[in-house]
């Protein structure tokens, strides 16, 4: 007995250790009708103790972040499906902290061609992305390597470059045009310097971000009273502007506290999403050509 202690031991290391939950929301089905919405998220690097990015896993849905997002959809009467995916450059692989399957950026990228193929024409689902930490930096380098594609908005939780290039140096060609390697480099926006994922492209109509605390403070049932990552420059247009950009700092919640639904910050995208719901309402009654619709 003794003698497969060691093994045991080590087994019990490599075993799964966290449960994923289903979402409510419908997973994208490019074999059917078109939904009202389509929701895009992508998770950040693993909490410690993890071994990044092979621990990594989409866990927005899992949480209940994106159930949170889409029940403000659907409160308005939209249909809404969604595609979970994980921080990491591959199309797929197996989280060690989940024991599944994982999809990854390139997986995104494909989906993404996939679903303005299948889904054409005015009958196409507004698409809204929801991202938080590392996530948010890939979704950023999303709207940046698909410029033709329109983004009806995005949703930055807390984005930040920790590990960026030491998680996905090996993993990245960074001579492709636009290189992910890069998407945590500064670069020059309205004569200033600016953190490549901070700049929201011209194809995204709105951007809804929120920050987590700065100043140690108990409150979030969920988060602890200091917070050691946090995001601290707001997202800019590439003109300089806020123009259709709304920021909001949680007082009270940290990194990870911010993703939960009932968290502040999640009620306050709520709002902002009630709001949007409101304003593509009126788009649609005016018609694409901008006249009353029959």
């Amino acid at each position: 007995m003794r003698s497969a202690l060691p093994t045991l031991l080590l087994l019990t290391a490599c075993a799964p250790t966290l449960t994923v939950n289903a979402a409510d929301t419908p997973p994208v089905d490019l074999g059917g009708a078109a939904p009202d919405v389509v929701i895009l998220s992508v998770a950040g690097r693993c909490g410690v103790p993890c071994a990044a990015p092979r621990d990594n896993w989409a866990y927005l849905g899992s949480r209940g972040t994106v159930d949170r997002v889409a029940r403000e959809f659907q409160a308005a009467g939209l249909s809404v499906q969604a595609a979970n995916y994980a921080s990491s450059p591959t199309a797929r692989f197996v989280s060690a902290r989940t024991g599944t399957e994982q999809r990854g950026y390139a997986a995104l990228l494909a989906d993404l061609d996939a679903l303005r193929a299948a889904w054409t024409g005015p009958d196409a689902p507004r698409i809204v992305l929801l991202g938080h930490s590392q996530g948010v930096v890939w979704l950023h380098q999303l709207t940046r390597d698909r410029p033709d594609v329109p983004f009806a908005a995005q949703i930055d939780l807390d984005g930040i470059c920790l590990g960026w290039k030491t998680d996905f140096g090996p993993l990245i060609r960074t001579g492709d045009p636009f290189s992910p390697l890069n998407a945590c480099e500064p670069m020059i926006v309205a004569g200033q310097r600016v953190n490549a994922k901070d700049v929201v492209w011209p194809n995204v109509a709105r951007g809804i971000e929120v920050q987590s605390k700065r100043l140690p403070r108990r409150g979030a049932a969920t988060g602890f009273a200091v917070n050691y990552l946090f995001e601290v420059e707001g997202n800019v247009r590439l003109d300089g502007t806020t123009r259709a950009l709304t920021r909001f700092i949680s007082a009270r919640e940290d990194h990870s506290a911010v993703t939960y639904p009932a968290s502040d910050a999640m009620t306050w995208v709520a709002g902002q999403l009630r709001t949007l719901t409101l304003e593509w309402a009126s788009q649609d009654a005016r018609g694409p050509a901008g006249t009353a619709s029959p």
